[in-house]
């Protein structure tokens, strides 16, 4: 089963991902972690680039590397992988969230490589929601990389794309509020988990 995580800049994602994974694990199901871009040897070099302060990249080789990587991912990781859980820190509707609704790129297109990379669909996707603002601020110590530092109007482009997908797929999606604490938003994932396992 796969059960992929999305959300904008400091949203706390990767927090609430390994405590679902410990809690899969209590479960005896054997789960894994993948992030994207990355996860591969051949993912984690294109995420280098994709990332790099130095490097100047069109919206559309923005777009093609970002699904470059997810190919190699699947290929390698999803297609005949061992797990019976494998959590996304954050999977295609990113790239319909960022290079779609952020960069204005065609939605249409993309959804056309999602079907010509054989992207399976998640079981369930975590939205995890936060004003723009909000969610720099947690993350105001950080180094910003190449795509963090597009701009607080790009990423509020990318928050309502993230809702608009969330609005038309709310089977799949559910959107969490992630201005509460961690473990209200835990608990929360959890009890959405319970109605599909």
């Amino acid at each position: 089963m796969i059960i992929s995580f999305e959300g904008i800049e400091g949203v706390g994602k990767s927090t609430q991902i390994n405590l679902l994974k410990n809690w899969f694990e209590n479960q005896n199901l054997k789960t894994t972690i993948v992030r994207e871009p990355g996860s591969t040897i051949a993912s984690e070099k294109i995420r280098d680039i994709l990332l790099s302060n130095e490097i100047s990249l069109s919206n559309e080789t923005e777009l093609l590397l970002m699904f470059a990587a997810r190919a190699q991912l699947i290929n390698e990781k999803i297609t005949s992988s061992e797990f019976d859980i494998i959590l996304f820190d954050r999977y295609f509707d990113a790239s319909i969230a960022y290079q779609g609704y952020g960069r204005g790129l065609s939605v249409d297109f993309i959804n056309q490589l999602i079907q010509f990379t054989n992207c399976p669909s998640p079981s369930m996707t975590f939205l995890l929601d936060l004003d723009v603002e909000k969610g720099f601020k947690r993350k105001s110590n950080d180094l910003k990389d190449r795509i963090e530092s597009s701009g607080l109007d790009f990423f509020n482009k990318v928050r309502q794309g993230y809702l608009s997908i969330a609005s038309s797929q709310p089977h799949r999606v559910k959107i969490i509020d992630a201005d509460q604490p961690e473990s209200k938003i835990h608990d929360q994932i959890i009890s959405k988990i319970k109605t599909i396992t």
